[in-house]
């Protein structure tokens, strides 16, 4: 940025030219500093700007980030997603997917319930472990759920597969002989 300014100051454009000095005399202290880090000071200053405080991140910069296996995170994702599917199957029982998710909240962290959440398609704000297991649940339930309204008819009407059963012509050695 400072090769800008003396082509800038030159073309007349002085003003431009002494602010492009000033934001670069005002980056001079994080010179040290990664892309990253500065974006997560920037957000810490507009933070205390808004707020006038440091934010929970400030708090938070003693502790050591939760690590995020994303082995684990893959296979559990891979594991959710096939018990999605399963949902479907009348023999899958409530019970079951209660089991799984237990699992879930034994074998990962917060962090990795909430990468697993995101990688099924949960597109929800999670926030805590629980909230994120709960959305997990509630996308299989959800789904089981729905297709066992689907196998019920209207009130008075067979279910569908008693329908679909009714429907099927019946076998040669099945037809009926007149008495």
């Amino acid at each position: 940025m400072k090769s800008l300014i003396v082509p800038l100051s030159t073309s007349g454009a002085s003003k431009v030219a002494g602010e492009l000095e000033r934001v670069c005399a005002g980056f001079e202290p994080f010179r040290d500093m990664t892309i990253a880090e500065f974006a997560d000071f920037l957000v810490l200053a507009d933070t205390y700007k808004r707020e006038g405080t440091l934010g929970t991140a400030a708090r938070r910069r003693g502790k050591a980030a939760t690590a995020v296996d994303r082995t684990k995170v893959e296979n559990a994702a891979q594991q959710v997603q096939q018990l999605y599917e399963r949902a479907a199957d009348p023999d899958l029982q409530y019970a079951t997917i209660e089991a799984e998710i237990k699992k879930l909240d034994k074998g990962l962290n917060k962090d990795e319930v909430i990468a697993v959440a995101v990688e099924v398609g949960i597109v929800t704000t999670m926030k805590t472990k629980k909230a994120a297991l709960d959305e997990i649940k509630r996308k299989i339930t959800t789904r089981k759920g729905s297709y066992e309204r689907s196998q019920f008819g209207p009130p008075g009407e067979p279910a569908k597969q008693e329908r679909e059963t009714q429907a099927l012509p019946h076998a040669a050695g099945d037809a009926m002989i007149p008495g």
